[in-house]
């Protein structure tokens, strides 16, 4: 094995490990929750706690990598991730399994950034985007995986092995990196961190969700929530002044003056919002309401996985033929018609019919996620890709940070604040969720016609 293989191994299989991480914990919520005499509405911290913390430590990925050795971090990030794994499979309580979780998160914040910039920065050109197609293939495969491999592990055994399944998958990465992933690469990086703009910029993201978490909640009144988002916007603005006189930022607020960068931040946050927690929300519906079993709910997780799989050759045929702007119309538009079809009476839980429909789903969220994407790239060049690319990272997390833990909130105060009984408690999640589709189309409606073209251009030649 030469070491580019070494190394697309390692990144694969990291990319694997996270993706049957969250599949596999979305199916389990209900049997957790059982378990540990919680209600599956209270079980949003658990799923938020992993995504919060790695949000927070992804701005220092890239530095830490580059000061202390990108073999040395991703170590340390696979034994916190074991380490975290374990004690989440060990918990008996719902906090128990909470601070675990944002123990693994600080590993999962680590492993996959730096997987994938070691890719980046020992590949010819050339060879990058057929490296980066193998690691997304790989990555893909977990979600496929995790559905019924979790509905498995439920059934036969316990909610906990869903996370002591991770700790082979470590044991092989640590294998591989000590033999492969290199000490140091040559890098013109800055060697001072901006601790002034990270400090700024993870206190306001912290404040946004705290702001959201006490949204519905007794022991806190509206006036706290007010203030936590009015905390956040000052650090915001503060952290806007203090990059316009910083030589080298943590984030280059001058990147969103690009219409196509601006564009597939903002749709990345406002669809993801909307969309991200669809698949959450249709596990908890058939099994709390339905009373399907895990394995049976698995088996639709898995049709929207083979969807997403399906779409990625489909994505660059259709760019050719319609273009950025026609296509993210379209996605967004079949997607929010598929969601608001899980309200309609005549499917009543007819597993036949949602796994065609949540197929179906699949491929136009995969299309649409991943010309976003793209798109946010088009105008961009080597010196900004980095900046850029944490940019996204940071607002796709947030965005599905907001998801679930509005989506947790929504679904307790339908459930105890309105006439809505049973199946309809969802079904007033899939109606927001699809009007919230219909309206982010105005948002691809600022693009022009031609824009992205250059990522088009380049599929011909």
């Amino acid at each position: 094995m030469n070491n580019l293989t070494g190394l697309l191994r390692i990144a694969s299989l990291t990319f694997f490990m996270q993706s049957l991480d969250t599949t596999m914990l979305y199916l389990a919520v209900p049997s957790m929750a059982e378990a540990l005499h919680q209600s599956s509405l209270s079980m949003g911290t658990v799923v938020v706690s992993y995504m919060l913390t790695v949000l927070v430590f992804t701005p220092v990925c890239g530095w830490l990598a580059d000061t202390y050795g990108y073999r040395r971090i991703y170590l340390l990030s696979l034994g916190l991730f074991t380490l975290g794994s374990f004690l989440c499979a060990s918990a008996d309580t719902l906090t128990g399994i909470i601070l675990a979780r944002f123990l693994q998160g600080m590993g999962g914040a680590l492993m996959l950034p730096v997987a994938r910039v070691v890719i980046l920065k020992t590949t010819l050109p050339a060879e990058k985007l057929s490296a980066l197609n193998k690691i997304t293939l790989l990555g893909l495969g977990g979600t496929l995986l995790g559905p019924p491999l979790s509905g498995l592990l439920i059934t036969a055994f316990s909610w906990r092995m869903i996370f002591l399944v991770n700790i082979p998958l470590c044991l092989i990465c640590f294998v591989l990196a000590k033999k492969y992933m290199p000490e140091q690469i040559r890098s013109n990086v800055r060697g001072n961190f901006d601790t002034i703009g990270f400090m700024l910029v993870v206190s306001a993201l912290l404040f946004i969700l705290l702001g959201l978490l006490g949204i519905g909640k007794q022991y806190f009144t509206s006036l706290w929530v007010m203030t936590f988002f009015l905390i956040a916007m000052v650090l915001l603005y503060s952290y806007k002044n203090h990059q316009d006189n910083t030589v080298e930022p943590l984030f280059t607020l001058s990147l969103f003056r690009h219409r196509t960068f601006a564009v597939g931040i903002a749709s990345n946050i406002c669809v993801r919002i909307f969309l991200a927690s669809a698949p959450l929300v249709l596990s908890l519906m058939l099994q709390l309401e339905f009373n399907y079993s895990p394995a049976g709910v698995s088996i639709i997780m898995l049709s929207l996985a083979a969807g997403s799989l399906s779409a990625r050759f489909l994505l660059r045929p259709a760019l050719e033929w319609c273009g950025y702007r026609c296509l993210l119309l379209i996605a967004t538009t079949a997607s929010a018609t598929l969601i608001y079809s899980l309200t309609l009476s005549a499917l009543n839980g007819s597993l036949n019919i949602i796994v065609v429909l949540i197929f179906i789903l699949g491929i136009f969220t995969s299309v649409l996620y991943a010309t976003m994407n793209t798109l946010t790239f088009s105008e961009l060049t080597d010196d900004t890709y980095n900046a850029g690319n944490s940019l996204l990272i940071l607002s796709q997390l947030l965005s599905i940070i907001i998801s679930v833990t509005l989506t947790f909130t929504l679904l307790r105060h339908v459930n105890y604040a309105s006439n809505a009984k049973g199946v309809e408690n969802y079904h007033v999640s899939f109606l927001l969720m699809s009007l919230g589709l219909f309206l982010c189309c105005f948002i691809f409606l600022r693009l022009d016609k031609n824009d992205g073209d250059v990522f088009i251009q380049r599929a011909q030649k």
